[in-house]
């Protein structure tokens, strides 16, 4: 092939990709006009250590938001990890509170039960003291 039959299809593939879809030929415009102001101003050729260094730039900047970011996020589940184990642990010692309270109360009537028994054994004990003291002074009469 000669130079110009080079020169002829490339022209034609360029017109062919130009054509086929309009977002990507205007993503390019953009992306070429957001470049244009990277163009030296000695040749006309683009600045690509400044580009670089502005994407690197760019980069870090990125890089510092995540990081922040990923801090954020860090304590944020550290809080409600913390928050998580504080509500089980009040919960648990409200179980724990609402068991010992049921114990207390069974215990509270088991003794109340037990008091009742002795005061009806202390009143019999009573009767038959003072029958017993009856007894006896009948007999010493």
């Amino acid at each position: 092939m000669t130079r110009r039959d080079l020169k002829k299809s490339a022209s034609e593939r360029g017109e062919a990709a130009k054509g086929s879809t309009t977002s990507l030929g205007s993503a390019l415009n953009s992306r070429t006009s957001s470049r244009s102001s990277s163009i030296g101003p000695e040749n006309g050729d683009l600045d690509y250590k400044r580009l670089y260094e502005e994407q690197l730039e760019e980069n870090f900047r990125v890089h510092e938001r995540l990081r922040d970011t990923e801090s954020e996020l860090r304590q944020a589940r550290e809080a409600s990890d913390l928050n998580t184990k504080k509500c089980n642990t009040r919960l648990a010692l409200a179980e724990t509170d609402k068991r010992e309270k049921r114990a207390l109360e069974r215990k509270l009537s088991e003794m109340e039960e037990e008091l009742r028994q002795y005061r009806q054994e202390n009143q019999r004990l009573k009767d038959e003291n003072g029958a017993l003291i009856r007894v006896i002074s009948k007999l010493s009469k």
